[in-house]
């Protein structure tokens, strides 16, 4: 089969790969959509360290395809069922979030023509949801883990602090929730769409010259700097709460105003990925999300290219001011 390959040095190779056996338990994907997500754009283009934590050289974790093949055990599933996948491969809703595997890190992934996932982490997705709106998914239940973290707020001030395409989900699953959403961000056509899901957009020289206080803010940005952290702490009411969901380099250290921080009795709350929310799976509660907002949803994907133009579509990530991604997904 087909596949992009990206070794640990970072170097990427669209080439003929071994097909692995179907095992007991297990479903062969054909694979119609994967998306990139923020944390593999990390690794590729500025965080080399955490390539030595990706155990597959195909990765792509945000998938969505037709069921080609079943294993044996298999009773949920018949050929040509349309699918998304949950790549957290889980033995139980209480694992240590810190060791749970997935696929597309530790299992081979979606940038490939067809991925072979455990049947349990397979969902059925209705005709009216199209495969390159099934594979975020991922993304919506990063963002509704991060707003459960948040205590399931309505009726709030909330400040994203990103305008990316995890960001505008966050903020559009916030006001979804009836609070009062507002983002802050750099890129003009970015914060626009988020000014048509009805958030307000702010930029950076507006926050300073606002005196407005937030209840919640979602730091979304990530990466090797700390001045979104400081922002956030500035921003916050006394006792407010800070959700990161932003992806920082690893082993980056920076650095916070921990006295103005300690002194609203504030809180910073991390996220990584998603799990269970009152016994609910916030990956069933993210595909039932999507079908309700998928109109607006769907807007957040700007490009889609074809996997052998990987680089193609890279290019388009390093150079997003001009090419106006948003969210970029392959199709094999």
């Amino acid at each position: 089969m087909k596949a992009i390959t990206i070794s640990k040095r970072g170097r990427i190779d669209y080439q003929e790969v071994k097909e692995p056996k179907i095992k007991k338990g297990f479903v062969k994907i054909k694979v119609k959509a994967t998306g990139l997500c923020g944390s593999d754009i990390q690794k590729i283009f500025s965080d080399k360290k955490a390539l030595s934590s990706v155990e597959t050289d195909i990765w792509g974790h945000e998938i969505a395809g037709i069921v080609h093949e079943v294993g044996e055990s298999v009773g949920d599933f018949k050929k040509n069922d349309r699918v998304v996948i949950n790549p957290l491969i889980r033995n139980k809703w209480g694992d240590d979030i810190t060791k749970v595997k997935s696929i597309g890190k530790n299992y081979q992934g979606g940038f490939s023509e067809f991925v072979f996932v455990p049947s349990k982490n397979l969902r059925k997705i209705p005709k009216i949801i199209k495969f390159e709106e099934a594979i975020l998914t991922d993304s919506i239940a990063v963002a509704l883990h991060g707003y459960n973290l948040s205590e399931s707020p309505t009726k709030k001030n909330v400040l994203v602090i990103g305008d990316g395409s995890l960001a505008l989900i966050t903020g559009l699953i916030c006001l979804e929730f009836k609070n009062e959403v507002s983002i802050i961000g750099k890129n003009n056509r970015n914060l626009k769409l988020a000014s048509d899901f009805g958030i307000n957009t702010l930029k950076n020289e507006d926050i300073e010259k606002s005196k407005k206080y937030y209840d919640i803010i979602f730091e979304v940005v990530g990466r090797k700097q700390d001045k979104t952290l400081q922002q956030s702490i500035r921003l916050i009411k006394p006792r407010g709460k800070i959700i990161v969901l932003g992806v920082f380099e690893k082993n980056f250290l920076g650095k916070i105003p921990l006295r103005d921080f300690f002194y609203k009795e504030g809180k910073i709350i991390g996220s990584n990925s998603y799990g269970f929310f009152n016994g609910k799976d916030e990956f069933d509660m993210a595909i039932n999300l999507l079908e309700r907002l998928k109109t607006r949803l769907s807007k957040i994907i700007t490009h889609v290219v074809p996997l052998k133009k990987f680089k193609e579509g890279l290019n388009l990530i390093k150079n997003k001011k001009e090419s106006g991604v948003i969210k970029l997904v392959f199709e094999p």
